[in-house]
């Protein structure tokens, strides 16, 4: 159980750490045109979906690496499990979608149930980001 916490622990920082970049970066952007809206928006919608396509690619890594490398648990599914499964089953659990296909095993839960909680708290952020920017602010920027 250590492995698992550790490795979400790691998990968690890099994700939040990365989300938080993006923000500040579009928020400079922003404040740097302020007369671009619809530029703004833009930005926005593009560097937060590729932030949280890299984040649940992080956490699909870590499943790889609890799977295939620690061997803290693995995941029910009737073929073995390719670099596709662990980006989709992160992508879907990131999001809070949980179609539930696929299912994790043992420790893996554990890191499975922080991601959906990260994706939660890291989405929930960007849609008030967003909300933010279509008001006409740059939202983390330092003249706001």
């Amino acid at each position: 159980m250590t492995t698992a916490i550790l490795l979400t622990a790691v998990l968690l920082l890099f994700s939040t750490s990365i989300h938080y970049a993006t923000l500040r970066a579009v928020s400079a952007a922003i404040a740097a045109r302020p007369d671009a809206r619809y530029f703004g928006l833009l930005l926005s919608v593009g560097a937060i979906t590729l932030a949280h396509v890299v984040e649940a690619s992080l956490y699909a890594g870590g499943f790889w690496l609890g799977d295939d490398v620690f061997m803290i648990g693995s995941f029910k599914v009737e073929d073995e499990m390719g670099w596709m499964d662990y980006f989709y089953f992160s992508l879907v659990n990131f999001t809070t979608l949980g179609r539930g296909d696929i299912a994790p095993t043992d420790h893996q839960r554990f890191i499975a149930g922080i991601e959906a909680f990260n994706g939660f708290l890291l989405i929930t952020a960007s849609g008030s980001f967003i909300l933010q920017v279509m008001r006409g602010k740059a939202p983390l920027s330092r003249e706001w």
